[in-house]
């Protein structure tokens, strides 16, 4: 494709001057048409060591992690293992309201504070743990009554994962997703990032001495680092891995979203 050859001349030529211009340290970018995917990466991963950004460098993602989580419950879904209507209660006692079901969680309509960063270790129990704690956080609306973001929620979409699978939420994102999907570059947790030519944060141009948030927030976006290229197969190749339904459900519009600039509704993570 002619367009992707002037994309690809762009992006190398452009890249460096933009990450300049706007104070980022680095930025790698791919994009995917035809087939093909033509890719970019400029700057230096710390300001500190120097190494410089290729196209295999993994930076985190942040709340894009969001619909892998998504993705992971779909595919439950698909198997009959979850309603995606029923209380979540009927998987984790600890979630009493037998108005929040998956549906909310994913569309950010299940009503609970959402802004819930407590750390409860490093272990393979501290989803667990933490979605224990959620009980008491207030209630700021009725169940499906309106959108409020909600990074907790998602969360305990993770910990229904972990309990229907009967695995952590990070093996079952590399056998359910990244395995079948040839994924390479991607770090679940600082063990695996060490393994990768990873990024680090900065804040007013210095990097920042803790490499991620709490596992305990890692369905929400606090831990997974990939490689550009690699979003681009998960995105161009969701189809392998969940069926069209089910995708198509996770596109549908399920919540107007106020006039906050982020769009007009929100899907299942999407």
């Amino acid at each position: 494709m002619p367009e992707l050859d002037q994309i690809d001349g762009w992006l190398r030529e452009r890249l460096p001057g933009l990450i300049a211009e706007h104070r980022v340290p680095a930025a790698a970018v791919a994009v995917s048409a035809g087939g093909r995917v033509v890719e970019a990466a400029a700057g230096v991963l710390s300001a500190a060591t120097g190494v410089e950004a290729t196209t295999d460098s993994i930076f985190q993602i942040g709340s894009v992690t969001k619909v892998l989580t998504a993705t992971l419950v779909m595919q439950l879904v698909e198997e009959g293992r979850l309603d995606l209507d029923a209380p979540v209660s009927v998987h984790l006692r600890s979630v009493a309201d037998p108005r929040i079901t998956a549906r909310r969680l994913m569309s950010h309509s299940a009503g609970f504070e959402g802004d819930v960063f407590t750390d409860t270790g490093k272990g393979d129990d501290c989803l667990e743990r933490y979605v224990e704690l959620l009980d008491t956080e207030p209630r700021l609306f009725e169940p499906g009554a309106m959108f409020s973001y909600n990074n907790a929620g998602f969360c305990v979409l993770g910990r229904i994962v972990e309990v229907l699978r009967g695995r952590p939420y990070d093996v079952c994102l590399r056998e359910r997703l990244f395995e079948p999907l040839g994924i390479t570059h991607a770090a679940c947790d600082p063990y695996d990032a060490v393994l990768h030519r990873t990024a680090v944060g900065h804040v007013g141009g210095e990097p920042v001495k803790v490499w991620a948030m709490a596992r305990s927030n890692a369905p929400a976006g606090s831990m997974l680092a990939m490689r550009a290229r690699d979003l681009v197969v998960f995105a161009r190749d969701h189809g392998r891995v969940l069926g069209a339904e089910a995708a198509a459900e996770m596109r549908r519009p399920h919540v107007t979203l106020p006039d906050i600039g982020w769009g007009t509704a929100w899907g299942l993570g999407w």
